[in-house]
């Protein structure tokens, strides 16, 4: 499938909806485009779900990691993928122009109405769209949710994907702070802090792991803990997790190989700024 063809696609989609003459509804985007994906056949599919992964990845950058947590208070690895995949509901022209400066977002009619109270801020929270590929694919293979999947395997395989496999909402955002002066009309219509004023449930405090240490100073390690794992080519899983420690704050991490787990150690500060999720987790 090519590009143009793609964003035909999300176009119909648009226009089934209704959005292109009324307000923005991303679940109304994302069934008809399941619908209009429904009509292709299988490898046509998988190559939609191939062009939205690069779409969304033109789209991975601090800028942009920057304007979802602005519009929606929040930010993870997760979101920041659904995040990616609401924009591109937006239509192609939109796109474009985030691509070229995330700030144009400041002037989108539903992004000003989400900073007007008038739509939820998780308006943009494309996660329907992030898996329509996946669900037109399991209604067409009589409702087999992991036909998608075994398909996508399949297709790596025969293409010879090498090395390993990005896991989806990896991000490339680096922290907010440093990026916040690139985005001054968005930062004006939601400053930091915009959405401090709805009720938070209250944090529990920390708790330490009395079977763990850090190997850095020997302090107590987290109990909390977060998991990352990558697909390697020969198809297994290398798993990582992740603690911050109590006394020194660092961040330390460990593999596991086969059923084990190697020892401990600090986690290198510039890989984990590229963490996006991770680095927000370690910290609630």
């Amino acid at each position: 499938m090519e590009i143009h063809e793609f964003w035909r696609i999300v176009d119909q989609a648009r226009d089934d909806s209704g959005v292109t003459a009324g307000p923005f509804d991303e679940a109304e985007v994302a069934e008809a485009l399941v619908a209009r994906l429904m009509m292709l056949s299988p490898n046509e599919i998988l190559g939609f779900d191939d062009l939205l992964g690069e779409v969304i990845g033109q789209l991975d950058n601090p800028r942009v990691a920057l304007a979802c947590q602005l519009i929606t208070g929040f930010l993870s690895d997760d979101l920041f993928s659904s995040f990616r995949a609401g924009l591109v509901g937006l239509g192609r022209h939109t796109v474009e122009q985030i691509i070229a400066d995330p700030d144009c977002l400041a002037e989108h009619p539903v992004v000003i109405d989400i900073a007007a109270g008038r739509c939820e801020r998780k308006s943009l929270d494309g996660e329907s769209l992030l898996f329509a590929a996946s669900s037109a694919y399991a209604r067409i293979s009589d409702g087999d949710e992991d036909a998608f999947w075994h398909a996508v395997d399949a297709r790596r395989e025969a293409m010879g994907s090498g090395g390993l496999v990005r896991p989806a909402g990896e991000s490339g955002a680096d922290d907010a702070e440093p990026v916040r002066e690139g985005l001054p009309r968005l930062s004006a219509l939601l400053p930091p802090g915009h959405w401090a004023s709805e009720s938070q449930p209250a944090r529990p405090a920390p708790q330490a792991d009395p079977d763990e240490r850090c190997p850095l100073c020997g302090g107590a390690l987290r109990a909390h803990s977060v998991e990352s794992s990558s697909r390697r080519e020969d198809g297994t899983f290398l798993t990582r997790e992740f603690r911050r420690c109590l006394d020194c704050s660092r961040v330390v991490e460990r593999f596991k190989h086969a059923d084990s787990w190697d020892g401990w150690r600090e986690s290198d500060p510039v890989e984990l700024d590229h963490l996006v999720g991770i680095r927000f987790l370690l910290n609630q």
